[in-house]
């Protein structure tokens, strides 16, 4: 089953300036040469100072417009952690595609699912910045998103059908409760793998100043 995905893209506001004192610079030039003989060195530069002040009017009155360009990606400097988070944040991106989908009676599932893509998130951006993490989060990407992106289209799948008896009616519903279960431990289970992932961060970062602490005393440089 295909679900659209959503592209969430940074982007970063740009003002530039119009392009119209380029223009009017370029129109003394030729309206100069059509109709002011430029026979000396001295006609060149009288052009020259004209176009020149005409160039500096036209970029005083020019208006400035604004441009909203995509902002360079963020990279860790190894291929490998770069493209482990682009494959999250895209995982991520489809779970939350995939609330947008449901209809408003199940809008608890679809409040449970952008938990799940925010977390998602945060563990890419962590990753980002703590490439020591990567074999945690490949795991992660490897075996666990794959299974979460198949119920999410599952749910899907179970919440367009509306055909069928009793019997495949009450199948359906029992379906769709044991994903919602399943939805809210893979919640959970996130929040409890990015707390670790905070949490080995933290140590690594009392390791680095307990062994700056001990090189300052070693080298007389601190009580």
């Amino acid at each position: 089953m295909n679900v659209p995905e959503t592209n969430e893209t940074k982007r970063i506001c740009v003002k530039k300036k119009s392009a119209l004192p380029i223009w009017v610079c370029a129109a003394v030039w030729i309206l100069a040469g059509l109709f002011y003989p430029m026979y000396r060195l001295m006609d060149i530069a009288i052009v020259a100072v004209i176009s020149l002040a005409a160039w500096l009017i036209a970029w005083l009155a020019a208006p400035e417009y604004t441009q909203y360009i995509k902002a360079p990606r963020p990279t860790s400097g190894d291929q490998a952690v770069d493209a482990l988070c682009m494959q999250i944040e895209a995982d991520a991106a489809h779970i939350r595609s995939v609330a947008e989908l449901l209809p408003s009676v199940t809008e608890n599932i679809a409040v449970r699912l952008r938990s799940i893509g925010s977390t998602l998130d945060k563990i890419a951006k962590n990753l980002q910045e703590d490439p020591s993490d990567l074999p945690d989060c490949r795991r992660l990407a490897n075996y666990y998103l794959p299974v979460i992106q198949k119920l999410c289209d599952k749910y899907v799948f179970l919440i367009r059908q509306s055909t069928g008896d009793a019997d495949a009616a009450k199948t359906r519903t029992e379906l769709k409760a044991k994903i919602e279960d399943a939805f809210a431990g893979i919640d959970s289970a996130l929040k409890k793998q990015l707390d670790a992932l905070y949490q080995n961060d933290s140590l690594d970062i009392s390791t680095d100043i307990d062994v700056l602490k001990q090189m300052l005393r070693r080298d007389g440089l601190s009580e």
